[in-house]
């Protein structure tokens, strides 16, 4: 990846994340957010957690819910690695490439956040 590129694409990630925060644009991201959630997180944990229960092991869904958080947080650090791995090489283009895709992991708690605050204040 290019110097320009990885600049060009991290402006248009501070621009999406602004975004988030606004009345329109905010609130259909923290719709879509919602239904990504309700979809890709919800779904597969609560039949993560039937299983599990009917193995016999006792879950709630709050204890799904962490374990699914810190999986994320080990992708963010294992992205946080393989950045800094790769700049100790000086392979700057796989370096930029590892960086952005930690930013954007980083950004995408903060938008889903930022896009539901602004859809509940969007709705009367």
């Amino acid at each position: 990846m290019t110097h320009r590129t990885f600049i060009a694409l991290l402006i248009l990630l501070a621009a999406a994340v602004a975004l988030s925060a606004t009345a329109f644009p905010g609130s259909m991201i923290g719709f879509l957010f919602g239904v990504t959630v309700a979809f890709f997180v919800a779904i597969p944990g609560a039949a993560i957690g039937d299983a599990l229960k009917q193995a016999g092991v006792p879950v709630t869904g709050v204890q799904i819910v962490w374990a699914l958080a810190g999986l994320y947080a080990l992708f963010a650090l294992v992205a946080a690695m393989q950045t800094w791995r790769r700049l100790r090489r000086a392979d700057l283009g796989e370096a930029r490439s590892a960086g952005l895709r930690l930013a954007l992991l980083l950004a995408l708690p903060l938008m889903a956040w930022l896009s539901t605050n602004a859809m509940v204040r969007a709705w009367p």
